[in-house]
């Protein structure tokens, strides 16, 4: 229902003149500029009178085991895109204690607590659980959904981040930039939300036991959490619910201009709210940015918050306007937005308009804090998974900005779509390097892929982008209908990027993974000549010769119906290397026949020799959740031959070879 209610950021028809920069706000211009906003969306709404707003936005004991001391050893988290940048999960170690989230009972309610679970190193290297911790529940009683955790080991502290959903009454006339649905439509009537994001901090001692600390509460929605050592980076998107919209159809042009007049700052800006002490603006009006050029009548503000985990001291940035993905690498972060709404289908495809255009806002992180760098443009959306959107992206050393964006107007939501003479295929992909002007705060195209010199498009009639992966000075791109090409991107030159090679094989790698010697493993499905989806595929790929990409294996797990933790998160995997051997650790449901009962649940482990360049599939580690097949919270960490499995909030620990 949210997804169907509205529809991207929004626009008041003809799309806005050239020039994404953003401007820094004085003293009032932020309260000045969204009041022209106010106004502007007003008389949309009186053009074309609305219906109902579908939605408002758019976040203990202890056990009798004792904990050893000792010094970390090799070990993984689960899986991020960029090395340096941790993202949010459900288990976090830092090599000598395990700290996994067992959310099964806020799903259930938001108003039941959830847990954490602490696992430890012993002498022996073994781990066993040493502590059981109750998290107070949300501080309102809407919808929960747990987003994950943040380890700042240095810093002796974690974070859980939640983010609650609460009715807050009858819904507001449909906005300019919503695509709304007619209550009569529906089985549920509409109802407006208030989004907030909880932050609950743990203080972690000497032995990696955990206390609760500070709550802190922000408004609107979370985008994404990233932390580079001991620094937390937040987004947020904040929909401020505002007196002059709330006014009546009927409201006279008198009593609007008043409450107009009574506007404020501190009414316009999402708030940070301590539990123990009074709520403050997250940032101050002049650390907010607009974007003048963007003729979106979209009322959101995005921050960028940056929290040092020893202090809980925070900088922050915001401007006005929403975020539909975040990019981050050690030394920048970049925010991508969109100009123009998007349909959703009964069918359940999404609809981009012709000539989509993405801005992007690149700020800079200097481990404290960000401040605003630099805007450009790339022609196209980012696709149609919001969480693999981040993934379009990548910095490279120098500073230039590779991202692959899409073209065409549909996609469609399984890969038997493509051959549906109702869905149109999509059109190739195309490679954007953008490269920062200094002094102009721009980011100018500095070349584009396919282009006049180099035609060839990056996916044949009637695929669709499945993974992209840029690792050092290249771009790996798998798209997929019947069969799986896997291009290989040289971008060693800049100005010249090209496609190298290309190698074609059966199935689609949903997620690639690079490995030592040239190596480059993937994720994904099987397919039948008929197009059917079998199994999870499992894919080894020599790259060493980017014009020659070479299949080296493959293994298919389960039949139809199968699933990998994958399937659910880009951190439903981890890798460590030891030696010449990575070991995969894949949660996954496999099935025995098509669509059979009881798949086999558990934590698959399989080997890559790079030395070897093989691939070895081991002995499934049972799930303890018996009898459940659900992957959505299956996650799990390596720390030196042990592996700690995470599923449906119940912790099992393995060794590495059983």
């Amino acid at each position: 229902m949210l997804l169907a209610g509205c529809g991207g950021s929004g626009s008041g028809g003809s799309p806005p003149p050239a020039g994404p920069a953003l401007e820094a706000s004085a003293g009032g211009e932020l309260v000045a500029h969204v009041r022209a906003l106010l106004v502007q969306r007003d008389a949309q709404r009186q053009q074309s009178p609305g219906l109902p707003l579908l939605a408002a936005t758019g976040s203990a004991p202890t056990l009798a085991v004792s904990a050893t001391s000792g010094t970390p050893v090799d070990h993984s988290n689960t899986a991020v895109q960029e090395a340096g940048v941790d993202e949010d999960d459900l288990i976090k170690t830092d090599g000598q204690s395990v700290y996994s989230l067992d959310t099964t009972g806020a799903f259930a309610s938001p108003t039941r607590p959830m847990r954490l679970l602490v696992h430890q190193r012993d002498a022996g290297g073994k781990f066993a659980p040493v502590q059981s911790l109750l998290l107070p529940p949300g501080a309102t009683a809407g919808y929960a959904s747990p987003r994950g955790m943040q380890l700042a080991a240095a810093a002796r502290r974690a974070v859980v981040l939640s983010e609650f959903m609460e009715p807050i009454g009858s819904p507001s006339p449909c906005p300019p930039e919503a695509v709304c649905i007619a209550p009569a439509a529906l089985i549920y009537p509409p109802t407006q939300l208030k989004s907030t994001v909880e932050l609950q901090f743990l203080s972690l001692d000497a032995g990696g036991l955990a206390q609760l600390g500070e709550k802190i509460t922000i408004d609107g929605r979370l985008i994404a959490s990233r932390r580079v050592d001991s620094s937390l980076v937040i987004v947020t998107s904040h929909a401020p619910r505002l007196a002059y919209e709330l006014l009546p159809a009927d409201a006279s042009a008198q009593t609007k201009a008043d409450t107009l007049s009574r506007l404020t700052a501190a009414e316009v800006l999402p708030l940070w709210r301590p539990a123990q002490a009074q709520a403050q603006a997250l940032v101050p009006e002049t650390d907010c940015y607009v974007q003048p050029a963007n003729a979106s009548l979209v009322l959101e503000i995005t921050t960028i918050t940056v929290i040092d985990m020893a202090t809980l001291s925070r900088k922050g940035r915001c401007f006005v306007g929403g975020a539909e993905a975040v990019y981050m690498s050690p030394k920048s972060l970049v925010l991508a937005t969109s100009r123009l709404p998007f349909r959703i289908l009964d069918s359940g495809r999404i609809v981009y308009p012709l000539q989509y255009t993405t801005d992007l806002h690149r700020f800079a992180f200097d481990g404290s804090g960000v401040d605003y760098r630099a805007s450009g443009e790339v022609t196209g959306h980012l696709g149609w998974d919001p969480s693999r959107k981040p993934y379009r992206f990548s910095e490279a050393d120098n500073g230039d900005l590779r991202v692959l964006t899409f073209t065409g107007d549909m996609g469609w939501a399984l890969p038997a779509d493509a051959d549906s003479s109702q869905a149109p295929p999509p059109s190739p992909a195309t490679l954007t390097i953008l490269r920062e002007s200094a002094g102009e705060r721009s980011l100018k195209a500095l070349a584009t892929l396919p282009n006049a010199q180099r035609p060839a498009p990056i996916g044949k009639p009637g695929e669709q982008v499945h993974a992209v992966r840029f690792a050092g000075e290249r771009g790996y791109v798998v798209t997929f209908r019947r069969i799986d090409p896997l291009y290989v991107l040289d971008l060693a030159s800049p100005a010249d990027p090209k496609i190298a090679g290309e190698l074609t094989v059966p199935g689609f790698s949903d997620y690639l993974f690079p490995l030592p010697n040239g190596l480059l493993f993937g994720v994904g499905r099987d397919a039948a000549a008929s197009n059917q989806l079998t199994g999870v595929k499992l894919g080894l790929f020599d790259v060493s010769d980017a014009a020659q990409p070479r299949a080296l294996a493959s293994q298919v797990l389960g039949s139809s119906g199968s699933q990998s933790g994958l399937d659910f998160s880009s951190h439903g995997i981890n890798l460590l290397q030891s030696g010449d051997v990575t070991r995969i650790a894949l949660p996954v449901s496999l099935t025995s026949a098509p669509y059979a009962a009881n798949p086999a649940h558990g934590l698959q482990r399989v080997e890559v020799d790079s030395r070897l360049r093989a691939l070895a599939v081991r002995a499934l580690l049972p799930s303890p959740a018996a009898g459940s097949s659900d992957l959505w919270g299956d996650r799990s960490v390596q720390v030196g031959d042990q592996l700690v499995y995470l599923s449906a909030g119940q912790v099992t620990v393995g060794g590495w070879s059983p």
